[in-house]
């Protein structure tokens, strides 16, 4: 994070004019209407989702404040005809720009026009300002946007308390029947004025960010045209197993809260009561910080652990499945058809990836591997739990097996399922961000093996082939099942963007891999050198009292550690370009406006941006950058007074340091570079570090991203429709016995040019039930 003054900075950008503009766009200067419209509905659009919101018969229009062309704002109410003026623009096929379009598309198609007589809207007339804010990592909503950009007119703050007010149904007064009421307009008119002094700000909000930002590409623009198509059609869910399901869950929680009873002796009453089991563990004499999943799987991993202690983590384990909640937001989001629509959000991060919203289809669990080879076929398991009993699942599955939320959790995906007559096509790319990363870096002996393993799937895979390179043994040693491939599998997932201990400690727990056990073999294989180095770094780390030294033993560490430095050992080409873009970031930083390429990329600072220019052509973008000067220097320990091992600090914070006789710096260090972007977790526009590591992820999501939208564009246009897509997976929905597997597994992985040599390959199946292969 950079000073206070910078995160309060606005991302300048110097606004095109209009002929620019349109010009970017590919369109005419004379097209193009901005419009913000307030509704009100019976249906809670945060739960139900806005294609519920718009089917609900109860739903209207309000008001709405428009601009065409960036003339004078003006004003509609409900009540009035369709403007003449938007009329004839819509009908001239004019563009329709809106911030979230979705909400103004779905009125629009859904009740302005079939119910009040509105023009037709076709979606290809519609453009998306949240879309084309977000393809600039700037705030997706419109209050975050507005401060952004430091924009004259922002979001009215009030508007939230006007929409509870005027947008959703009031309670209804003692002497009235039961119904539906609301706080009409008519009734007051000075508090409806100022709803739609609300909504005119949000247009000139909307008007004001759209003449800073720069638009979206033809080839982006027509892919959010396809990302409201696979919306539109929406997924399926069996809507009768989910039902069974959740009765499944109700007496299964009943039955697990007993036994939570029993197992702490009516201390704990509830397997939800999570402070109260947290403090009945601490006091059997076993120190547990949380119970969260990640806490208590370590914990569960532990051989001497007390019986009852033991039985109540597996209790909370069981109970804490989230599947009950998915299954709810399943069925809230389902029309009449059992098809849930919306649950995709276009450009969602900073690298152009999609989301999951309302459903969250992106997160769910994988199926236990505890079955092995006997995982329940899916037919079988859906008829038991239509059944709705959750004995009837031990019946089947054994006590084991059978527990309910599991096997509901096992089971989640494929709620989803195909419409009647129809299967779904799927295809999801192998190990696309490692073939991405070896491609772009050019680690040539990765990209060699790639190919090798899709002539040859029999031949070590990539996890055996890094384990290698890490144990310092010939591949052919390493067995299937050897336990050092799940060394080099979490080595793979944790160290490719220059991740360290800690990174790897984090994916470790997520795949149960005990890293203490790694210790013997990683130090025995380490020449010296290493294993000094490791002892080094082990003690300026524990001297800083850095986390992962508290986290993890001193062999836990160091097995961490000697991973790490033989995983970088062995992809030489991946640890360069870290330093190789982190100098080209820099580079660019100084000298605005000159083009520095980088690998397969190109940065370039203009209109206060930096941007990283992709094979695709497509554009990351990184606001207000700047460069953060840095020193060598070494600090004081407050306890012992001894002088540490010299550590790059901001310099700012060392002269700081210095002053207070606390620190004494040795020399200078190359700059940070530092940019504003939109924080992933707390959805902040905050400035942070642009560093190698961080940069070589935004470039391969981006890329492994822009295939993904490549291979939905050929799906779409060889008569695959799409209708979602998790991660790196595609789903289609075909007629039964229409689609060709091998055929689109082979027609996604068809590359552009701009990708040439890169090593992609899918794998797919044909099933009646979505599932994880």
């Amino acid at each position: 994070m950079g000073d206070a003054e910078d995160e309060q900075q606005p991302a300048q950008t110097t606004p095109p004019d209009r002929t620019e503009r349109n010009a970017l766009r590919g369109r005419s200067a004379v097209s193009g209407l901005e419009i913000d419209f307030e509704t009100r509905s019976d249906v809670n659009i945060k739960t139900a989702g806005a294609y519920l919101y718009f089917a609900s018969p109860h739903t209207k229009a309000l008001m709405a404040s428009y601009k065409i062309n960036g003339g004078p704002k003006k004003r509609w109410r409900y009540g009035q005809p369709c403007p003449p003026d938007i009329r004839a623009h819509v009908e001239a096929g004019g563009i329709v720009s809106a911030h979230n379009n979705s909400f103004e598309r779905l009125l629009w198609q859904k009740v302005l026009t079939p119910r009040n007589g509105w023009p037709k809207l076709d979606l290809k007339q519609c453009r998306c300002t949240a879309a084309t804010a977000a393809a600039m990592s700037l705030p997706r909503d419109l209050d975050g946007l507005g401060q952004a950009l430091d924009l004259p007119v922002k979001k009215n703050k009030d508007g939230a308390a006007l929409i509870r007010f005027f947008s959703m149904p009031r309670k209804a007064k003692k002497d009235e029947p039961p119904g539906i009421y609301w706080h009409e307009p008519e009734d007051y008119p000075e508090k409806f004025e100022q709803f739609h002094d609300y909504c005119d700000d949000d247009v000139e909000a909307e008007s004001g960010a759209d003449e800073r930002m720069v638009p979206l590409s033809d080839y982006e623009q027509d892919l959010y045209w396809i990302d409201q198509l696979i919306n539109d059609r929406g997924i399926r869910i069996d809507v009768k197993s989910a039902r069974a399901a959740l009765y499944i869950a109700d007496r299964a929680k009943v039955i697990l809260d007993r036994e939570m009873k029993i197992a702490t002796g009516g201390i704990v009453t509830a397997c939800s009561q999570v402070a109260k089991i947290v403090e009945w563990i601490n006091a059997q004499g076993v120190q547990i910080p949380s119970a969260a999943k990640a806490e208590i799987e370590e914990l569960l991993e532990t051989d001497d652990l007390p019986p009852n202690v033991r039985r109540v983590l597996e209790l909370r384990q069981e109970a804490a499945k989230n599947s009950v909640s998915k299954l709810k937001a399943f069925l809230n989001r389902c029309g009449t058809d059992q098809r849930i629509r919306g649950a995709f959000l276009f450009l969602a991060a900073g690298t152009g990836r999609w989301s999951s919203v309302g459903a969250q289809l992106h997160n769910l669990p994988r199926p236990r591997k505890i079955f092995g080879d006997t995982h329940p076929n899916l037919e079988t398991l859906f008829s038991i739990i239509r059944h709705g009993d959750p004995d009837w699942l031990r019946i089947n599955y054994g006590d084991d097996l059978g527990k309910p939320l599991h096997l509901i959790s096992d089971a989640l995906r494929s709620f989803i399922w195909a419409a009647p007559g129809h299967e779904l096509v799927v295809a999801d790319y192998s190990g696309i961000e490692g073939a991405v990363a070896a491609w772009f870096a050019g680690e040539q002996w990765k990209v060699d093996a790639m190919f090798e393993l899709m002539r040859d799937p029999s031949l070590p895979d990539l996890y055996r082939r890094s384990a290698a390179g890490i144990f310092n043994v010939p591949v052919e040693q390493l067995g299937k099942k050897d336990p050092r491939r799940q060394v080099g599998k979490v080595s793979e997932l944790s160290l490719q963007y220059q991740g360290g201990v800690g990174a790897f400690r984090s994916m470790a727990r997520n795949y149960s891999l005990k890293i203490e056990p790694v210790y013997e073999p990683v130090w025995e294989a380490a020449p010296d050198d290493r294993r000094a180095a490791a002892e080094k770094r082990y003690e300026e780390c524990l001297k800083r009292g850095e986390a992962p030294t508290k986290q993890l033993s001193r062999k836990a560490w160091l097995a961490a550690e000697l991973v790490k430095v033989g995983w970088r050992e062995t992809h030489p080409a991946i640890k360069g370009a870290w330093k190789l873009l982190e100098q080209g970031i820099r580079d660019a930083i100084e000298s605005p406006g000159r083009q520095v390429t980088v690998l397969k990329c190109t940065y370039l600072v203009a209109r206060g941006f930096l941007w990283c220019r992709l094979p695709s052509g497509r554009c990351l973008a990184y606001g207000k950058p700047r460069l953060k000067q840095q020193v060598w220097a070494k600090r004081k320990n407050l306890t012992t007074g001894e002088w540490g091992d010299a550590e790059i600090i901001a310099a700012d914070t060392a002269e700081h340091l210095v002053r207070a006789g606390l620190a004494k710096i040795e020399s200078k260090a190359k700059p940070a570079a530092t940019a504003l972007g939109v924080d992933s977790v707390t959805k902040q526009f905050t400035r942070f570090a642009l560093y190698g590591g961080l940069a070589f992820e935004n470039i391969v999501q981006a890329i492994a991203r822009d295939l993904l939208a490549n291979g939905i564009k050929l799906a779409e246009a060889n008569g695959y429709p799409v209708i979602g897509h998790v991660h790196d997976e595609i789903i289609s929905e075909l007629p039964r016995g229409v689609g060709d597997i091998e055929f689109f597994q082979e027609l996604i992985c068809r590359l552009p040019d701009c990708y040439a040599g890169l090593p992609l390959s899918s794998s797919g199946f044909i099933s009646k039930r979505y599932k994880k292969d």
